[in-house]
């Protein structure tokens, strides 16, 4: 690490980019009314009178000199502006996406809806047409039996019984007259059925055809909804993409200078970069890891506590632990992890995106378990072609005790020239675990350590001041 002279200029060079960056990410009281009292549209309208003060301010800068970190820590401040604004219409573009499909879903839907009505309407007029047939066979056989009747008369049915020769031919006569009577009843009513179930087929093809007209006005509303939201959400992706484009470069130039003011002061931390992917990615790791760790614990039930000394690793190295009587306290509270280097160079939220805080330091240097704990993370994170990426080589530790609260804490080390301890290896507080390096996404050599609480996801970040001592 570089020595430096007494003089005020100089010293000043000794503070982290990071102590720089620790004002709020909104400045000048964006935040001076409460967030939930100012609607989406007016917290981007203040978004975007930062992002043109803050571009004043560069230009001002700029004149003078754009290698200094006042000018670093305002092209931060409007790297954080410009990612609110990503933000938000990302979030426009989603909501967009998400009426889009659902207006899909409802098209389908009334399409097969109006498809359906259609074959109901072809059925239920086929079904009319046969109704319709049969009423008008039954129809006209009881026109022809009025007709018939109204011919014969009434007095012809008398003279029909009273001619009879003797009784038994007359109750033959009744018996067939009855009959014939009760055959025309039948008819009438079969005739009244028909008719009734002709005049409900058609109320029902009536509402059938009212229910097909309005899904099929229904159906172009949709259409025209989905040109509209297809077209919209089309023009937010274009401008989606212009501010995704905006906002990397603004990362290149804030990363180049980045690295220059890094190693003018020696002090490290990591490169900015739109990170959300692979802390996704790395949760998923984690949370498998942590899955098969207490499935493991499940199966062999151990019945002692776990050993005070770590196993031989790979490599041949290994460490006593150093964990002191009285450190031995009920809830966690953290050692620093990294003896040599007890300053944060780079705090929490020191600029947009850090998670954790980072420990400048010599590769090489010794890294040591926080708190005691089980190692549940112990590998690698490479590019296709081999070379480190977003944490390098990394370790979590899932630790034994918890916060005052009773919520579990988890620790990650990165960055790390070697890792000497492998996942499943129970550590000791203050045990060494690794040595210091510059793997992964980063300016220098340093050690980057987080802290979560309660869960060991990337969101539940949580400052490592706070529990270091």
């Amino acid at each position: 690490m570089k020595n430096f002279n007494t003089s005020s200029k100089i010293l000043s060079l000794l503070l982290s980019i990071c102590l720089l960056f620790t004002v709020s990410v909104f400045p000048n009281g964006l935040y001076a009314a409460s967030a939930k009292d100012l609607t989406p549209e007016e917290e981007l309208a203040i978004i975007e009178e930062r992002i043109k003060e803050a571009n004043k301010k560069l230009a001002e800068l700029g004149k003078k000199s754009a290698d200094t970190e006042e000018y670093l820590k305002v092209l931060n401040d409007k790297i954080g502006y410009l990612q609110k604004q990503l933000d938000y219409v990302t979030e426009q573009v989603s909501s967009d996406k998400k009426s889009i499909n659902d207006l899909k879903t409802k098209y389908d839907e009334n399409e097969k809806a109006i498809e359906v009505a259609k074959n109901d309407i072809a059925d239920l007029t086929q079904q009319l047409d046969a109704k319709t047939d049969d009423f008008n066979v039954s129809y006209d056989l009881y026109c022809k039996r009025l007709c018939a009747m109204y011919i014969s008369g009434e007095t012809n049915i008398i003279s029909f019984l009273i001619t009879s020769d003797d009784l038994s031919q007359l109750l033959t006569r009744f018996e067939m007259v009855r009959r014939i009577s009760k055959q025309d009843g039948e008819l009438l009513k079969t005739v009244r059925s028909e008719m009734k179930n002709i005049v409900d087929s058609r109320k029902e093809i009536t509402e059938k055809q009212n229910s097909l007209t309005e899904k099929q006005n229904e159906l172009q509303e949709i259409t025209l909804s989905l040109q509209q939201g297809i077209a919209e959400m089309q023009e937010k992706q274009i401008e989606l993409d212009k501010k995704r484009t905006s906002l990397s470069s603004e990362r290149a130039e804030a990363n180049v200078l980045l690295k220059k003011l890094s190693d003018q002061k020696g002090y490290y931390t990591e490169y900015l970069e739109d990170n959300l992917d692979t802390m996704h990615q790395i949760d998923n790791e984690i949370a498998q890891a942590e899955k098969e760790h207490a499935d493991k614990l499940t199966t062999t039930k151990p019945t002692t506590k776990p050993p005070t000394t770590q196993k031989p690793n790979p490599g041949g190295n290994t460490t006593k632990p150093t964990t002191k009587p009285e450190e031995q306290t009920k809830y966690i509270k953290l050692t620093y992890p990294v003896p040599s280097q007890k300053r944060i160079t780079c705090g929490f939220h020191g600029y947009v995106g850090h998670s954790g805080a980072d420990f400048s330091c010599p590769t090489g240097s010794k890294v040591v378990a926080a708190e005691s704990g089980t190692v549940i993370i112990s590998k690698d994170l490479t590019n296709e072609d081999g070379s480190y990426r977003s944490y390098g080589r990394y370790i979590v530790i899932k630790h034994d005790k918890t916060t005052p609260s009773g919520e579990s804490v988890y620790t990650l080390y990165a960055h790390n020239s070697r890792r000497l301890v492998t996942a499943g290896t129970y550590v000791q507080k203050g045990q060494q675990i690794a040595e210091s390096g510059s793997t992964g996404n980063s300016t220098g050599p340093h050690c980057h350590f987080e802290v979560r609480t309660p869960s060991s996801s990337y969101s539940d970040c949580k400052d490592p001041a706070k529990y270091l001592s």
